[in-house]
């Protein structure tokens, strides 16, 4: 299945001028935004770089230097490095800071596009601790330290650049674009061509009724894979374009694998019956807890989190292999902390069955399709009769 760098391979050699800007030039700017740059570009240096010059620095860091989120990363600026749609690009207002006092973690760029345009591309999570805690953190909190650095950056972005603006973000990156651009001052927003959400999480309810986020939202150009589960959490307004992916389940989140045929994505009627469970099954959970039992049950799971080293370590925090290791480190853990924890579970189970009750025949059409295994489908059934 074609992607991302199949589109860079084929139509590499296109420029701007040849090809105007196209949907899948944002989600690429966006992958480009998890880079780790910091050894190559200086903080809000305003000095602009070449995509091609950028690509040879990081190329030649040494190995102990680059630190990556995914090799497929380096890839892509590869790629970019060497076509002639990308390499000279110039990346300017690089900044790149986790605060764990405060627990932000916080990243973006400014792109001048070369046509007169400028895109300013937000990193979605990493693989830090922090990053993970502040994205549950909204799911009780009415704005998190890294939205409001976000719309700082637009502001500050805006001031000192001109031309019409793209803004962009894959995962938190694609809220924290939604957000900047809702808190902007009117005079911004009016410069601002498009806002691409590429399988971000949504708001508190709250942020559905600022007028700001109402002026922006035909502006927003949301995509989630078919069986997206980060893209439908909490809160959104407006439509979304499904991609196809070349994963399962929650893989679909990485946007290497969406697939991209010509100059489009590879579009799909709707997402999956098991999104829309796991949607419903979230959004239920999330009702049935006060703000304050939410806290408690990220604050205690991220505690116990802390415990297993993953962060030190390098690894996915949600990973499996972690999931394992903190579930033994349950034990060892205060009564506190344990009930906080069994309780969000407990309720969360019960959102889930709820939802297995409204979608019996869906769930067995799904185990008939060896999406979910006989096991699964026994349990589920089980706890429906």
């Amino acid at each position: 299945m074609t992607n991302v760098f199949d589109y860079l391979l084929w139509r590499g050699d296109l420029t701007l001028e040849q090809s105007p800007f196209q949907e899948v030039d944002g989600l690429i700017l966006t992958c480009l935004a998890y880079h780790y740059f910091k050894g190559v570009l200086k903080q809000y240096a305003a000095t602009p770089v070449r995509i091609e010059d950028l690509a040879i620095k990081v190329k030649d860091l040494p190995a102990e230097k680059l630190r990556m989120r995914d090799p497929q990363d380096l890839v892509l600026l590869q790629l970019m490095g060497k076509s002639q749609r990308f390499q000279n690009m110039e990346i300017c207002y690089y900044v790149d800071h986790v605060d764990r006092e405060k627990e932000a973690q916080f990243a973006a760029f400014t792109v001048l596009l070369g046509d007169g345009t400028i895109f300013i591309a937000y990193r979605g999570t990493d693989l830090s601790l922090i990053g993970w805690k502040e994205d549950f953190n909204m799911s009780f909190l009415d704005f998190v330290p890294a939205q409001i650095a976000a719309a700082a950056y637009l502001l500050f972005a805006a001031q000192n650049l001109t031309g019409d603006i793209r803004i962009g973000g894959h995962s938190k990156g694609g809220n924290l674009a939604v957000f900047a651009a809702a808190i902007c001052p009117r005079k911004i927003q009016h410069r601002i061509l498009c806002i691409y959400n590429h399988d971000g999480p949504g708001f508190q309810e709250g942020m559905l009724r600022f007028q700001g986020y109402k002026d922006i939202i035909s502006k927003v150009h949301s995509f989630v894979p078919e069986s997206s589960i980060i893209g439908m959490l909490m809160n959104h307004q407006g439509g979304y374009t499904v991609v196809k992916s070349a994963q399962k389940g929650l893989l679909q989140h990485d946007p290497y694998s969406w697939a991209v045929s010509g100059k489009d994505f590879v579009r799909l009627e709707s997402v999956s019956m098991e999104s829309k469970f796991w949607d419903k099954t979230l959004k239920n959970w999330l009702k049935s807890l006060t703000p304050e039992k939410r806290e408690k049950f990220v604050d205690a799971l991220f505690e116990l989190l802390s415990m297993t080293h993953a962060d030190e370590q390098g690894e996915v925090v949600l990973s499996p292999k972690n999931a394992y290791r903190t579930l033994q480190t349950l034990k060892d853990e205060d009564e506190e902390t344990r009930e906080a924890i069994f309780d969000g579970l407990r309720l969360l189970w019960i959102a889930a069955r709820k939802t297995a009750g409204d979608y019996g025949f869906a769930i067995q059409k799904l185990a008939e399709l060896k999406l979910w295994t006989r096991k699964d489908k026994e349990a589920v059934l089980c706890e429906m009769k």
